[in-house]
C-alpha cells in the first residue's frame, strides 16, 4: 500500500450554487445550529461531542447504519447521499443551519449534490480533507498554496474542495489532515505498532535515521473544526503536529504500552535486501530519501490562527485505551492487512541476528 492509497480513494463531480453570506470572522457566544454529515464513525463523533459540550444544537444526517445508537437524544435526518437528490430529501428546503460539517469518509463525488442542496441554507461549509491533495512531496514545508493533484484519490479530493469553494463563494473551510489517530480509530497502522509491542517479545523496527512521521489527534481535528465554526474562520488549513522522528515515535509507542519487548532496530540496507515494504509492512515508515516532504508539511498558517495540538504521548495513550476497551470491537478492524506478518517478522529477526 502506498502513501496516497493509505489516505483512501474516491472521486468527485462539480457543483454551482452560492452559500448564504456569513458575517466577518468573530467568535460568537450564542449557541449555534450545526448540521453534521455522518457523525457516527470516527472524526464525526469527536466533533459532535465537542459541539454538545460547547452548548450547540447538533443535527445528524446519515444513513443510520454505522453505530445508529450513538447520540440517541439528537435529531437525526436519514438519507443516502449515493441516491442523489432523492437521498437528500430529508434535508428540508425550510431548514437552515449556522454551519454544515462534512465528515463523510469516502467518495467525495457525494459532496457536490450535498453542497448544492445546502448552499443557500448555511453560512459556513466545513470539509474534512486530506494531505493527499498535494501534487508532489519532493520538498519539505508544503503550504496550502502548493500545486494540487489532478488525478487519483488526491485529485478527486482536490476537486471536492474546488466544488465547495465554487458553491460557497469564499464561505467555506477546508481541514487538510495527515493520518488521524486517537479514540475510535478504525485503521490498523498505529494499532499494528500498539499490538506488536503489547504481544511480542521482539519487534522488528526500522532504525528511523532521517525518517519522520506527522499526524493529528482526532480530538484536535474536532477542536479546530468547531473553533472554525464558532469564529467563522474560512479558508484552507493544514492541521497537524510538527514532524517527529520515526525512532522517537516508536519509542513513545513502546513506553505507552508499557512493553517489555525488545526493539530490534534494522537498517535500510537490510530492509531493501529483504524486500520489506515501507508503509505497508512497516506502517507509517518512509525511507529518509523517499518523498521527503510527505511527513514534513507546514502547519504554520493554522498555528498562527490558533491551532493547538496534544502531545504525541496524549494521542498514543488515548489510542491505546481505545484499543484495549470493549468499544474497540465496534470498529471496522483490521480492515486492510497493514503490518508485517508474525511469521515473516520472526524469520527476519532471526536473519538480522545472524548477519
Amino acid at each position: 500500500m502506498n502513501r496516497r492509497q493509505f489516505l483512501i480513494s474516491s472521486m468527485i463531480t462539480t457543483g454551482g450554487l452560492r452559500c448564504a453570506a456569513a458575517p466577518p470572522r468573530s467568535r460568537t457566544p450564542r449557541p449555534l445550529r450545526i448540521l453534521v454529515l455522518g457523525g457516527t464513525n470516527y472524526v464525526g463523533p469527536a466533533i459532535v461531542e465537542q459541539a454538545l459540550t460547547a452548548g450547540h444544537t447538533v443535527t445528524l444526517f446519515n444513513r443510520g447504519i454505522t453505530r445508529p445508537h450513538l447520540f440517541g437524544a439528537l435529531e437525526k435526518l436519514r438519507g443516502d447521499r449515493t441516491r442523489g437528490r432523492e437521498g437528500l430529501a430529508a434535508i428540508s428546503d425550510a431548514r437552515t443551519w449556522d454551519a454544515v460539517i462534512d465528515t463523510w469518509p469516502a467518495d467525495p463525488a457525494l459532496v457536490a449534490p450535498t453542497v448544492r442542496r445546502l448552499a443557500s441554507r448555511t453560512g459556513l461549509y466545513v470539509f474534512v480533507s486530506s494531505i493527499a491533495v498535494y501534487d508532489s512531496f519532493a520538498q519539505p514545508g508544503m503550504r496550502e498554496d502548493a500545486a494540487l493533484r489532478s488525478d487519483g484519490y488526491g485529485g478527486q479530493k482536490a476537486r471536492a474542495e474546488a466544488v465547495i469553494a465554487d458553491a460557497c463563494g469564499g464561505r467555506f473551510a477546508v481541514v487538510r489532515c495527515p493520518p488521524i489517530f486517537g479514540p475510535r480509530d478504525p485503521g490498523s497502522s498505529l494499532h499494528f505498532w500498539l499490538r506488536s509491542f503489547a504481544r511480542r517479545s521482539r519487534v522488528l523496527a526500522p532504525n528511523g535515521e532521517g525518517s519522520v512521521v506527522q499526524l493529528i489527534d482526532v480530538r484536535d481535528v474536532a477542536r479546530w473544526t468547531l473553533d472554525s465554526v464558532e469564529s467563522r474562520r474560512v479558508g484552507i488549513y493544514n492541521v497537524m503536529t510538527e514532524p517527529v522522528s520515526f525512532r522517537d515515535f516508536l519509542i513513545s509507542v513502546h513506553r505507552t504500552v508499557g512493553s517489555n519487548a525488545e526493539i530490534v532496530w534494522v537498517d535500510e540496507p537490510f530492509i531493501r535486501r529483504e524486500r520489506i515494504l515501507a508503509f505497508s509492512e512497516l506502517p507509517l515508515w518512509i525511507p529518509a530519501g523517499e518523498d521527503p516532504g510527505f511527513f514534513r508539511i507546514s502547519s504554520a498558517k493554522a498555528r498562527r490562527a490558533g491551532l493547538r495540538v496534544r502531545s504525541l504521548e496524549e494521542t498514543l495513550a488515548a489510542a491505546w485505551r481505545w484499543y484495549r476497551s470493549a468499544f474497540f470491537d465496534d470498529t471496522v478492524f483490521p480492515h486492510n492487512g497493514m503490518g508485517i506478518s508474525e511469521r515473516r517478522q520472526d524469520a527476519l529477526i532471526a536473519r538480522w541476528s545472524k548477519r
